[in-house]
């Protein structure tokens, strides 16, 4: 029987869509299309709509994002997902996921602001997560399980390669 791949729950910037991108055996669960309705929206759009206020939230939502988690590990070595605060920590719990956190120290915080706008996410949703910033540190740094602390200018990529993780890129 194959082992199931590892979950890795990342701060938004880390580097998990770049990472699913790059590697095969990497996939990146971007739960907007779970969440919200998305059927007539360009999957190249999902970072724009981050934060946006009015969209349709679907009513299979979380057990659909779930569901699609345990599917990824059985077919992918690492599956990145969400990380978004104690609503993540919740459900992976009462679903009962094997999860790992990721996110950054607060003084590497700040070239994530650069990677929010050059990857398209809007102000609003950059200002709401400047705003909830050290609140959500505070979760991830005070969490029981596994992490992953980025410094600097470390990528979920560089951590995992660090550590050992066997990433195999995309032809």
């Amino acid at each position: 029987m194959k082992k199931l791949g590892i979950i890795i729950s990342g701060f938004g910037g880390v580097g998990k869509t770049y990472l699913a991108q790059k590697y095969k055996n990497v996939c990146d669960l971007e739960s907007g299309p779970y969440k919200y309705d998305y059927r007539h929206v360009h999957k190249k759009s999902f970072e724009k709509l981050k934060g946006e206020s009015g969209r349709k939230r679907r009513g299979d939502w979380p057990e659909n994002y779930i569901n699609a988690i345990n599917e990824a590990i059985k077919k992918y070595d690492i599956v990145c997902v969400r990380y978004n605060g104690d609503e993540s920590v919740d459900f992976y719990d009462t679903y009962d996921l094997n999860y790992i956190v990721c996110y950054p120290t607060k003084s590497a915080y700040k070239n994530y602001l650069k990677r929010f706008k050059e990857r398209g996410n809007s102000d609003e949703w950059i200002e709401k997560n400047k705003k909830y910033f050290d609140v959500t540190y505070n979760r991830c740094k005070k969490f029981n399980g596994k992490k992953i602390l980025l410094h600097n200018n470390e990528t979920l990529e560089d951590a995992l390669i660090k550590r050992g993780y066997k990433l195999i890129p995309k032809d």
